[in-house]
């Protein structure tokens, strides 16, 4: 079973992107949500899901109701959003809601 290394501080996430000229995965979810909760549960921990973010991008999941400035800078909406950010913290891609592990890494593809 895969593990992400998820950071919990979007500034060190951003600077620590910048300095390994790595992309940022964002995700924005909500306690109590169910399809946040299947997503954590079902998709960040597949095998294959967890190496591709762990190597290829800088993750941070966040609570959005604990980090309403963040939401509200993104303009996130629904729970769970996924956000991809290059290393300088432009938006290449989002995308909302539950994904099974392949549709997972398909959004991500999108973000290429």
């Amino acid at each position: 079973m895969g593990e992400i290394n998820w950071r919990d501080n979007w500034p060190s996430a951003l600077e620590e992107a910048q300095k390994i000229d790595r992309r940022i995965l964002l995700e924005l979810y909500m306690d109590g949500c169910p399809h946040c909760a299947k997503l954590h549960a079902e998709t960040h921990s597949d095998d294959k899901v967890a190496e591709t973010v762990n190597a290829n991008y800088v993750p941070v999941r966040l609570e959005g109701r604990q980090n309403m400035d963040i939401a509200k800078k993104f303009n996130v909406t629904a729970a769970p959003t996924t956000l991809v950010f290059s290393g300088d913290g432009k938006e290449l891609h989002r995308f909302s809601g539950y994904h099974p592990p392949q549709e997972y890494l398909d959004e991500l593809a999108k973000a290429s």
